[in-house]
């Protein structure tokens, strides 16, 4: 049972790779490329060396990659870049065999919007499936390791607006602006791909009726409700806390409820990216 769920992880994850490869080869080399849009990382960089000396992206992505991953493999060891080494490479085939995909030129909005759709969705895959395609997550991961008090996310920062700003003096400001926009859409997609869209809601509830809430929505709502104790600081006075996750559409019933019972209620509804358990997605699963 073990090997088979093993193997179909690691199936799995073939397939998020080839998927992500895919999509991120089209983003470039249909809508970034040839409207010369920069949104970052080792891509955005090649499109600014293919403008200023013609040297194709799928080239460049190669070259720049070969000496990041000599210094990783002094770093890290064979094992940590061995996938990640296999995804550049891979990713450099895609963008060569996308040059035959007919480039979308029109609207520039529309060229933002959905080159960062494919850009983020193949990211966001590939992040899924545990890996990286080198380049600029690679780059950060390798200064993170010998400047521990730099976080992988202001390295990759600082990085990607530095591509972005090189765009910026060779494209224009406007292609600079719209990069920006491409490059924050494309974050909130690899978010999504990788937390999913938020269907569920937990709320903390802190009430003197704590057991006739927490009576209340196990009969009317059928969702579990754990309880903890919890102790006021500024009054030093002990009450219950209920902790509660449901569906999104249930989130005005929950607020009835509370009303109901005790106006004077404290209550804390949040978003959650990912339930497992009784009710929710199974623990074993993979959303």
């Amino acid at each position: 049972m073990l090997f088979s769920y093993s193997t179909s992880v690691k199936q799995r994850n073939l397939v998020y790779l080839i998927a992500g490869i895919l999509s991120i080869a089209v983003s470039v080399s249909v809508f970034f490329e040839p409207n010369n849009i920069v949104v970052g990382g080792f891509s955005g960089f090649g499109i600014i060396i293919n403008r200023l000396i013609g040297i194709p992206v799928s080239v460049s992505n190669i070259i720049l990659n070969i000496p990041l991953f000599i210094i990783a493999y002094k770093v890290f060891g064979k094992k940590y870049i061995l996938k990640s080494g296999i995804c550049a490479f891979g990713l450099s085939a895609a963008f060569q065999a996308a040059t035959f995909l007919p480039a979308f030129k029109g609207d520039i909005t529309l060229i933002s919007v959905y080159g960062a759709l494919f850009d983020g969705f193949g990211t966001g895959l590939i992040l899924r499936a545990m890996s990286s395609t080198g380049g600029v997550d690679l780059l950060a991961a390798v200064v993170h390791k010998k400047r521990p008090y730099l976080s992988l996310a202001s390295i990759m920062f600082a990085v990607n607006a530095v591509i972005i700003l090189l765009g910026l003096f060779v494209f224009g400001a406007e292609r600079a602006l719209y990069a920006v926009i491409s490059a924050f859409i494309s974050g909130k997609i690899v978010d999504i791909v990788l937390d999913g869209l938020s269907f569920s809601k937990a709320a903390l509830i802190i009430s003197d009726n704590s057991d006739c809430i927490a009576e209340e929505i196990l009969k009317r709502l059928d969702r579990g409700v754990t309880e903890f104790r919890g102790k006021g600081m500024f009054t030093g006075t002990e009450k219950n806390v209920l902790l509660c996750v449901f569906g999104h559409k249930e989130t005005a019933v929950i607020k009835e409820i509370v009303r109901n019972f005790d106006e004077n209620a404290f209550v804390i509804v949040t978003d959650v990216t990912e339930v497992m358990g009784e009710g929710f997605k199974d623990i074993g699963s993979e959303g």
